[in-house]
């Protein structure tokens, strides 16, 4: 009897994380990505903002779901920063959705969103292992794009609020 009880606790742990078992293990082994193919992506553009963004075929959300969200994200974020130009500044870059965390030059390498001015994109992942909602990291991106939030992270905890991250 006494043993059942853990073993209960355990079984129910791992029933419940299971969800998560693929999103860790991209977080383990991140994916490689090349922007220049990023950059080749067909792009949709968002109904209210105009935003372009380009998908991978293996991201498993709705498109049009995709789209709306980013919109409503871009609303959210603009409201709280006082940020009035309708999202021009943003327009300047393709939003790039990939499946899940990826190879990159900072956070030891595994990222879930990356804004990159030369190549003009901001790329998140659609879902992030401990995050919730699609795209959990695109206001974060946004920052970083409107010079809100350092490139060093150092007023991180100014934005927070604004970002979710």
């Amino acid at each position: 009897m006494r043993y059942r009880i853990p073993a209960l606790i355990l079984l129910l742990l791992t029933a419940a994380s299971c969800a998560n078992v693929g999103r860790f293990a991209q977080v383990m082994n991140p994916e490689e990505l090349s922007k220049d193919e990023l950059k080749k992506l067909p792009p949709e553009t968002t109904p209210e903002y105009g935003f372009r963004v380009g998908m991978e075929v293996n991201v498993p959300g709705n498109k049009d779901e995709i789209l709306e969200n980013v919109d409503y994200q871009f609303t959210e974020f603009s409201d709280c920063l006082n940020i009035t130009d309708r999202g021009e500044e943003a327009r300047r870059y393709t939003i790039a959705v990939v499946d899940g965390t990826f190879r990159c030059e900072y956070h030891h390498g595994r990222c879930n969103g990356e804004y990159d001015s030369d190549y003009g994109l901001i790329i998140v992942s659609y879902k992030a292992f401990n995050r919730k909602g699609i795209l959990p990291v695109l206001k974060h991106e946004w920052a970083h794009v409107y010079g809100i939030l350092r490139n060093d992270h150092k007023n991180l905890n100014e934005v927070r609020e604004c970002t979710g991250y």
